[in-house]
């Protein structure tokens, strides 16, 4: 490193030490209770005013952007006409919209489930929210889909994709009643970023702003701020943090991970791709295999298979190079982000949902014949 180098280096260092974004506070777990199971009001029922309003209020920030044009990325929930044993609420990643949720919804509501999806701040409308968004929103929004999720069902099971996956696992620490977890290309450690981490929460950088290669969309935003980045890399750095600072705390990243995985006790489904440039697959890989509950991991593309423990099962869905936005929707007619896998993918998550939720059909609906299809343009 040659002198002036590292001079800026350490000019770097010290606004970040001076001014960045701190720490995303450790919450320690709470139970929480229901107003309606004990008085008999109709739990349903509240669940869906809550999200009627709910969508309403979501409904009404994006109609006050671009005319509404950003309207498809809106929450969607789906009931059936009872409280069903499990409901699940699902979170979408940074940048997208509760569009790219939308799909899985509608599959685990096939599947007997009533679903909640939420839209998180600084999504959907503008992306100049993002310049401003706090993670600490994030987790604010996913506690009031947290509260719609168990009236809906009496124990919830969480998921995620990518930041949403990373909020997933936020939630399964601070809440005791979370049921299981259901993790897509989770955002755990990253890949394409990480040699500009320390750098996304420095004053100055934070308003950055680069542009993506999609077009105009109505469901994904195709300017980026490294605020965005900076909100993540705080959720994921809190998912790692060491619960202790004793002497034997974990200090490398795949220690870190090991500790992480010990602290998620709930059947858990994990899918993703080989080829995703976003998120580091062996990180997800190693969480898995450390995980003391029933774990599946479901992949696609070409990697090393993974060494499970005894509660551990795993399902190659194909050979399909799958980019990281595409995981997750079987369609996307706005940008052609799509997973023409994506029914393999729902046939191995179904039968982990019979296999440990007891969730009627899942094994009936299985698909269990792997997918090389070529992924379409964009992904």
């Amino acid at each position: 490193m040659n002198r002036n180098t590292a001079r800026w280096f350490a000019l770097l260092l010290v606004l970040c030490l001076s001014g960045c974004a701190g720490p995303l506070e450790r919450l320690p777990p709470v139970s929480t209770k229901l107003d309606c199971a004990a008085d008999g009001m109709d739990c349903l029922g509240m669940a869906r005013t809550r999200f009627a309003n709910y969508h309403r209020e979501k409904l009404a920030e994006i109609m006050r952007h671009r005319n509404g044009y950003t309207r498809p990325s809106q929450p969607v929930a789906y009931f059936h006409d009872r409280r069903t044993r499990y409901s699940v609420l699902l979170i979408h990643g940074v940048t997208d919209s509760a569009y790219y949720m939308a799909d899985v919804a509608e599959s685990l509501y096939g599947l007997g489930l009533n679903v909640v999806t939420v839209l998180l701040p600084g999504h959907g409308a503008d992306s100049h929210a993002m310049l401003t968004v706090r993670a600490e929103q994030w987790r604010s929004e996913v506690d009031r889909g947290l509260e719609m999720a168990r009236l809906a069902g009496e124990r919830v099971i969480v998921g995620g994709f990518s930041l949403g996956a990373a909020l997933t696992i936020d939630a399964q620490l601070r809440q005791t009643d979370i049921a299981g977890l259901l993790l897509f290309a989770p955002a755990i450690v990253l890949r394409s970023y990480d040699s500009v981490l320390p750098l996304t929460c420095v004053p100055g950088l934070r308003s950055v702003v680069t542009d993506t290669p999609l077009h105009d969309n109505p469901v994904k935003y195709k300017s980026r701020y490294l605020n965005a980045l900076c909100q993540l890399t705080r959720v994921l750095a809190a998912n790692l943090r060491p619960v202790s600072d004793v002497e034997d705390a974990p200090v490398t990243t795949r220690e870190k991970l090991r500790a992480l995985a010990e602290r998620i006790r709930v059947p858990t489904f994990i899918a993703f791709s080989y080829a995703d440039e976003r998120i580091a697959p062996a990180a997800a890989l190693e969480l898995g295999a450390h995980i003391p509950a029933p774990v599946m991991v479901a992949t696609f593309g070409s990697g090393t298979a993974p060494s499970l423990g005894q509660d551990g099962e795993f399902r190659s869905l194909g050979n399909a190079p799958l980019r990281h936005s595409c995981l997750i929707r079987r369609t996307n007619c706005y940008n052609g982000q799509a997973n023409p896998c994506y029914e393999q993918m729902i046939g191995a998550l179904s039968e982990f949902l019979a296999r440990h939720f007891e969730v009627a059909g899942g094994a009936a609906t299985a698909v269990r014949l792997p997918c090389d299809q070529t992924p379409p343009p964009g992904c």
